[in-house]
């Protein structure tokens, strides 16, 4: 586990940091932006319980530098509750956390060239940040032969969907709420993938 952050650019929402929390087994990333550095503490919470939920297995341990969100009495409570080992880095030793760290910093790279092409301003970056994230399980890194997606899950994930962010988008509007002369269709941009229905964020 990793915190980025403080961003300048406030995202829509309010957001200014994100954790990103990855499997240390198939490498797969999820990033969950936050307003607050305590609020790091329920993004865990939530990601535990969904990822142990759909694997039938529960986490062993984790590993985090030694930043106040993750050093703190309600964190520990829980790790010593739920018996998970917990590696501390080093202090100013970021590569002992590599792969969360390596991770964020190749995010920011992308989310900027993301925003910079599409000519969307910076408080998209969350947005940036997600789709990225999303493109990123679904392809092989390194010696893997099989994607982070499809290790942590089991099955092979199409990519027949993915989009160019920013790309030019048209949006249906139902018949129900168009008036006689209306557009079937709104111009609108392509931001990122829906999170639970197979669709778009435009």
């Amino acid at each position: 586990m990793d915190l980025c952050g403080p961003i300048q650019n406030v995202a829509i929402g309010g957001y200014r940091y994100f954790p990103t929390i990855t499997d240390d087994y198939s490498r797969k990333v999820n990033v969950y932006p936050v307003k607050e550095k305590r609020d790091v503490f329920k993004c865990f919470r939530s990601h535990q319980n969904r990822v142990e939920r759909y694997l039938n297995s529960k986490i062993v341990s984790i590993r985090t530098d030694n930043g106040l969100e993750f050093c703190n009495s309600e964190f520990e409570v829980l790790l010593e509750e739920q018996g998970i080992k917990v590696e501390r880095t080093n202090t100013y030793t970021p590569e002992q956390n590599g792969v969360s760290e390596r991770y964020n910093y190749t995010a920011i790279d992308c989310v900027k060239a993301m925003l910079n092409d599409s000519g969307l301003g910076n408080h998209f970056w969350v947005e940036a940040l997600f789709c990225f994230t999303y493109a990123w399980t679904r392809v092989c890194h390194g010696k893997q032969k099989l994607t982070p997606f499809e290790l942590f899950c089991g099955n092979k994930p199409s990519v027949k969907h993915l989009k160019i962010f920013g790309a030019a988008a048209c949006l249906g509007v139902p018949k129900q709420q168009r008036r006689k002369l209306d557009m079937r269709a709104k111009k609108g941009i392509m931001v990122g993938y829906a999170q639970s229905t197979r669709g778009y964020r435009i």
